[in-house]
């Protein structure tokens, strides 16, 4: 009998409880080796990806709740004589929308706590939210002669939520949430262990330096898997729920987050999927994007073709400032990029490679990229109809599609700056398109002869395609000229050419040319 699928479930509790029937892919091997030791751990995953459920699972095991672990790998690797008060907070109970929403939540967390240990609220006297929590944690251990533990959740959730609005509320926010985290450090004798999850790892919010510096396990290949779900977990653990099922189809369109250890899938994705009868949509991205991405997406001058070939140094990646929000560092903490491959330096810095994860996330970057660069849903541009065309290399189709997509741009969108005049423009805009219709896109190729602008694969051909703006004929005779299509005559499948001529006046396709290579020749 299957077991049910714990959508929107987030306390351990009522998954592992003994009146329950929800599946559980078991995570505490993990949780055992950061938790056996005193330490300040923090993680970065993307929303959706299972942290609260992490933290709910710490929450049971230093409770000494062992009825919940039956069965599981740390039921007999813990030692179960001893238990801890937990100190939690939730910090994406509301939405942010003035520094007092910050102080408000703040001060109800500590009045939480306050009831849950029994402590008068007024025994807090300290001045200040900071103080009043570090002296909250200095009485609940003396109160129960033992080291607390604390756990925050979505720590970052309140500058997140000010990030897109005017002036400097992100960085009030920062600054109160900055006094708060900071008593850690002068009250460490009574803390055994704390864990703080979040999307995004700012600097200057006081955690990651100084004599308690949190352990930022976000790239520790020992906790990769921690949160989400590896392949072998996905076939062994959801048993006849993926019968029949095309898992290879599965694995391209939700698999593929990578943080230096295997990859994984969102778990929401997994179960959305499942419920839905194995139905493939985009489940994560329509629980939202986060406001500041939007506003950076249109402030930034964002290319999505370069998106599968960014490389970052490490120190970029892993954090950032207020003052220097990095749209491509905040893309990969988001879940929108993962890490695709790392190299060092001479001197021993590591790069870290970026790409898209999966189509779903393709999907939602075509998304972004149509509503905040082109100003119009991607729905209006006949995009099953322009893959379809490449399927079936129908160029008539295909040239009447490419015409319709352009055609269907809004007017102000050319009128701000004189990107039309680029070719790189309409190169995004032709990238997002086909991607769009789950072809294999590869832009910007680099091959021993020069750099392609853009190749294209189906089953039956693959197609090398060069973009200009003015001088019709122009694409065509450079891609003769250059002989990129050279790298794929031993392909096996037919080799197309297309020159496309874009015209700025127009803003359309002014000449589209194109030819069919066999066996090296021109048919």
């Amino acid at each position: 009998m299957r077991k049910a699928l714990p959508i929107g479930i987030q306390t351990f509790s009522e998954v592992r409880n003994s009146s329950s029937d929800f599946l559980y892919v078991d995570k505490t091997e993990s949780v055992h080796l950061m938790c056996r030791h005193k330490g300040y751990y923090f993680l970065s995953r993307p929303r959706r990806f299972g942290k609260s459920m992490l933290v709910s699972t710490m929450a049971a095991l230093f409770e000494g709740k062992r009825d919940l672990f039956e069965g599981l790998y740390i039921e007999e690797h813990w030692d179960w004589g001893k238990t801890y008060p937990v100190i939690r907070m939730d910090m994406s109970g509301i939405n942010y929308q003035s520094i007092t929403d910050v102080q408000g939540q703040l001060q109800n967390m500590l009045a939480q706590n306050c009831r849950k240990f029994e402590v008068p609220v007024e025994a807090l006297t300290h001045a200040g939210l900071g103080p009043k929590l570090g002296q909250l944690i200095q009485l609940i251990s003396e109160k129960y002669q033992q080291q607390v533990v604390i756990l925050i959740d979505e720590y970052d959730k309140a500058i997140q939520d000010t990030l897109s609005k005017e002036g400097e509320l992100a960085a009030e926010a920062m600054e109160e949430l900055r006094g708060f985290y900071s008593v850690f450090k002068p009250y460490d004798e009574y803390i055994r262990f704390c864990f703080m999850t979040g999307i995004t790892k700012f600097a200057g919010m006081g955690l990651f330096s100084g004599a308690n510096n949190f352990d930022d396990i976000t790239l520790d290949p020992d906790y990769a898997s921690i949160v989400g779900f590896t392949q072998d977990e996905l076939e062994h653990s959801f048993g006849s729920y993926f019968d029949g099922v095309n898992m290879e189809k599965v694995k391209q369109w939700y698999n593929g987050y990578a943080y230096l250890g295997e990859k994984i899938y969102n778990p929401f994705d997994v179960l959305l999927f499942l419920k839905k009868k194995n139905t493939f949509a985009n489940y994560w991205w329509e629980t939202g994007t986060p406001g500041f991405l939007l506003k950076l997406f249109e402030q930034q001058n964002y290319r999505p073709q370069e998106l599968g070939k960014m490389e970052l140094k490490e120190t970029r990646l892993k954090q950032f400032t207020l003052k220097n929000l990095d749209l491509v560092s905040l893309l990969w903490q988001s879940g929108y990029l993962t890490i695709t491959g790392a190299r060092q330096d001479f001197l021993g810095m590591t790069y870290y490679q970026l790409g898209v994860p999966n189509l779903e996330v393709q999907n939602a970057l075509n998304e972004l990229f149509f509503e905040t660069i082109v100003k119009a849903p991607s729905g209006d541009f006949g995009i099953e109809k322009g893959g379809l065309a490449l399927y079936e290399k129908d160029m008539e189709d295909f040239e009447q599609a490419i015409r319709s997509l352009f055609a269907s741009i809004p007017y102000e969108n050319y009128s701000k700056s004189n990107i039309q005049q680029f070719e790189g423009y309409y190169a995004a805009i032709l990238f997002t398109f086909l991607s769009s219709s789950g072809l294999k896109v590869y832009p910007e190729k680099s091959i021993a002869i020069g750099r392609v602008d853009m190749t294209i694969e189906t089953p039956d051909y693959l197609y090398v395609l060069e973009f200009k703006v003015g001088g019709e004929g122009k694409a065509l005779e450079q891609i003769h000229e250059k002989r990129y299509y050279e790298p794929y005559l031993s392909d096996g499948r037919k080799v197309i050419l297309i020159g496309m001529d874009f015209d700025a006046e127009q803003k359309n396709l002014g000449g589209f040319e194109w030819e069919e290579l066999e066996s090296g020749l021109i048919k």
